[in-house]
């Protein structure tokens, strides 16, 4: 391993804290700063059979500055079902960052891992455009190809009025492509086949920071509306939860979906699609958010052929 000012060591249960007080240095967004917040650090692991946490320690201070993930999932591509490497949980303290570290741990979760395990393909997803996390991923090397699709994020209060589309193209389709016990405690199936990731089990996301006036707005809209309609602002924590197993027949039933996680007081439902999908032309209308996402792959997927993930990489 390299000799530096920093050690990258496999994950222990002692870095716990540590990792947990990373999370509040290392938001999502830029305007809108968003906390991963978790029960603990390996929750959003654990739903994997196989996957391997590596941390990096100042040697000098002994402290924590940076974490990276992966796991070995099952992607399905053209009807072919591959295992591959799935990095994910790449953190690193900003007083550490532009130092390479990234690309440190791109390198040992590659040798140290997959290569170790067999594993010769791999991925990740970023929201488009993140430029630091696709440098780190280019410092492997490979061809990497990319895929571009969307996150439709839904209000579950919401109800979709029109449940028809001349539109029957599929091309991202997301299944639980493999089943370890732990699983189970995740899941929600509807008598359609129409499933339910909790996502929110594994992680939420607080709001750390809004724009003022942004927060002005939000608060002051908030005065005339329901509970339930309410904007997010600052110190909000919002609960997510994934939706797979979909397609053109069975999404009819998406509304009992809504009304399920709406009882739950889960705000939020996830769908991931693309945007040649049916799903998106369907949902559209009623997505608070569309997130524009990439996935970087080393096995040749590009937008246009049909892929299957796995709802936990998700």
């Amino acid at each position: 391993m390299k000799s530096m000012t920093y050690q990258i060591l496999p994950f222990d249960e002692k870095y716990n804290d540590a990792l947990m007080a990373l999370e509040k240095l290392t938001p999502q967004g830029k305007n809108v700063k968003l906390e991963m917040v978790r029960p603990k650090f390996l929750s959003r692991s654990e739903v994997f059979e196989r996957y391997s946490i590596f941390v990096a320690v100042n040697q000098s201070k002994n402290s924590l500055i940076g974490v990276a993930g992966v796991s070995i999932v099952p992607v399905k591509y053209e009807d072919a079902i591959m295992q591959v490497g799935f990095g994910y949980d790449l953190k690193i303290d900003p007083n550490h960052r532009k130092k390479g570290l990234a690309k440190e741990f791109g390198k040992i979760l590659v040798d140290e891992y997959l290569i170790n395990n067999d594993i010769s393909n791999y991925f990740i997803t970023l929201k488009t455009g993140n430029e630091g996390a696709a440098k780190a991923v280019y410092v492997i090397p490979k061809q990497w190809d990319t895929y571009n699709f969307i996150y439709l994020t839904i209000p579950t209060y919401k109800r979709i009025k029109s449940l028809t589309t001349t539109n029957r193209n599929q091309f991202l389709s997301t299944e639980l492509l493999s089943r370890p016990t732990i699983a189970n405690n995740f899941i929600i199936k509807t008598e359609s086949g129409l499933s339910i990731w909790e996502t929110y089990k594994t992680y939420k996301l607080k709001i750390q920071h809004v724009p003022f006036f942004m927060g002005l707005g939000a608060k002051l809209a908030n005065i005339i509306v329901s509970e339930e309609k309410k904007i997010p602002n600052k110190g909000d924590v919002l609960k997510f939860a994934t939706l797979f197993n979909y397609t053109p027949e069975n999404i009819r039933t998406i509304n009992e979906v809504l009304e399920i996680l709406q009882n739950k007081n889960i705000q939020y439902l996830n769908v991931c699609c693309t945007k040649d999908d049916f799903a998106y032309e369907l949902l559209k209308p009623y997505a608070m958010n569309l997130l524009p996402y990439t996935m970087l792959n080393t096995f040749g997927v590009q937008n246009g052929h049909q892929l299957t993930l796995d709802v936990r990489c998700l």
